[in-house]
This record gives C-alpha cells, structure tokens and sequence, in this order.
C-alpha cells in the first residue's frame, strides 16, 4: 500500500507540474484517497488491537513470567512496532494526498 500511495503522490505532483489537471484527474485522486482512507482505518483499528493485545501479553509477562509469555510479549511488540511505522506511512501519505488535491482543484478551478 505504501508503493501505491508513493505511486499517486508522484502522479499529482507530476500533472501539477505540467499544470494539466481535468475533472477525471481530480475524480480519479478523490476515489484513490477514499480507498487509503479506508485501508487507514482498517490499519487503525488493526494497530490498536495489536497493541492491547501487546499491553495484555506486557501486564502477563510480570504477572506470571515465564518464558513462552516473554516469546509471546517479544513477538507482538515486534508486530506493534511494524504496525505503528506502516500506519505512519499511510497517515502520512494520505495528508499529502488531501494537500495535493487541494492544489489540484485550485489548479483545475483557475482555468
């Protein structure tokens, strides 16, 4: 998912440049953004499962250590960690797209 918003970011900062953008540009960029707003929700809610999860396994590692709990502790907090930087990503891909749009649309609107 990161490659294809990397993708569509260049594709608008492409067309801003040339100063070309038409109504199926703007409409392409408006369905691409809802399909990462929704791949961001679902990534939202998936990283904040893990990291209860990570909570839980972190509170049964002082209350009943052992070691398939401290593997168990390890493994999410390893998956925690994956989940926070790919959501980064795609929070931060998105808000570049919206501002993207936003020059698309005053480009679009000044012709």
């Amino acid at each position: 998912m990161k490659k294809e918003i990397t993708i569509k970011i260049t594709w608008a900062e492409v067309l801003i440049k040339k100063g070309i953008v038409t109504k199926k540009d703007l409409d392409d960029l408006k369905r691409w953004i809802s399909y990462f707003q929704h791949e961001r929700l679902i990534h939202l809610i998936v990283t904040v499962f893990v990291g209860l999860l990570d909570m839980i396994s972190f509170i049964m590692l002082f209350l009943a250590s052992g070691y398939t709990v401290f593997v168990l502790n390890a493994l999410l907090s390893i998956l925690f960690i994956f989940y926070i930087m790919h959501y980064y990503a795609l929070e931060n891909g998105t808000q570049k797209l919206y501002r993207l749009l936003d020059e698309m649309i005053k480009l679009y609107n000044s012709k």
